[in-house]
């Protein structure tokens, strides 16, 4: 068990190593991560919990191995709503607790100062394919629902041993209100990861970051990240979330994943441009050292949580360590 506490850790002003990318990192180990789909992702890596477990375990110790204050467990989409996309929703605690149990057993192992992100993604009813009519998913799925989704995965995690809760990847303002509404029922420290920034630092489907902070003040989140976006997009709206939102912010990057397999290669499903071809991982000149120059830009920008997101790795995020931690 860590000495202080991430709340501890934040407040006193530290730094801290988010990990990278789990579900492409499976991938690119071999990991069948994109069982039942065809088009889309469905429950993408949920089910590698329990079919490749071992990976999933030493893809966390690896994090760890170079330096990581934080790992996320792969609960990204183990939840009702995307594991029904292939007919597990009645299991969906037995994957979600696989996941938790993956990533704590990790941490104890080796490195009993990290923090364990219980990492619950949003539905995302919308996908990534840019709809010309996009609903949120508190919308979409009605409030109760959408928020039991959260609470009912945030409690779960919590109770495995998740020292905070992770809501992320998601991408309306009043889906993030009620996202860290819900997950805070846990009882654990929240953080909200917004996906897909645009270039011009607007949130995915054009929402303000601005709007974003005040919609969030009174609500328990502890900390806001900017994810899932290119490194060079997050270098825009992070200025703008630092100046509106009094809490600490971070960033995790998109570094170019293009899940292949039954999945057509679609430029939709990667952040990362060029997106055309057919490997998985795509981070065209987002090499190691280009990306602690990034962190170390972030870091003079505010932020105070840095790591990576799809396609980046444990290369990466050792790249990243001197430029976070000195």
């Amino acid at each position: 068990m860590a000495t202080h506490t991430i709340a501890q850790r934040l407040r006193n002003g530290d730094a801290l190593l988010l990990d990278g990318g789990t579900g492409s990192e499976l991938q690119r180990r071999g990991a069948d991560v994109l069982k039942g789909a065809e088009d889309r992702l469905k429950a993408w890596s949920a089910t590698a919990n329990l079919e490749y477990a071992d990976v999933v375990q030493q893809v966390h110790s690896d994090y760890l191995r170079v330096g990581a204050d934080i790992i996320t467990s792969n609960n990204f989409w183990t939840t009702p709503t995307r594991l029904d996309s292939i007919g597990e929703r009645h299991a969906w605690r037995t994957y979600a607790t696989a996941a938790i149990r993956n990533a704590v057993e990790a941490r104890n192992a080796m490195r009993q100062e990290a923090y364990v992100a219980g990492g619950i993604a949003a539905p995302s009813l919308q996908g990534a394919m840019s709809p010309t009519s996009p609903v949120s998913d508190v919308r979409a799925l009605g409030l109760e629902t959408y928020r039991r989704e959260w609470t009912d995965h945030a409690k779960l995690l919590a109770d495995e041993g998740a020292d905070l809760i992770l809501a992320e990847y998601v991408g309306f303002i009043e889906d993030c209100v009620e996202a860290v509404d819900g997950c805070a029922e846990a009882g654990v420290p929240v953080f909200l990861g917004v996906r897909h920034i645009q270039d011009n630092g607007a949130m995915q489907y054009g929402e303000s970051l601005i709007d974003l902070a005040s919609a969030l003040e009174g609500h328990p989140v502890d900390a806001v990240l900017l994810m899932c976006s290119n490194p060079e997009n997050i270098s825009v709206g992070l200025p703008i979330l630092r100046e509106a939102f009094a809490g600490p912010v971070g960033a995790y990057p998109n570094l170019g994943y293009n899940p292949t397999g039954p999945i057509a290669n679609r430029p939709t499903l990667t952040n990362q441009k060029p997106s055309a071809g057919v490997d998985i991982l795509q981070n065209a000149d987002y090499y190691p050292s280009h990306m602690a120059e990034f962190a170390g830009e972030w870091k003079r920008m505010g932020a105070q949580i840095i790591g990576g997101c799809c396609a980046s790795g444990p290369e990466h995020i050792a790249a990243m360590h001197p430029v976070v931690k000195k």
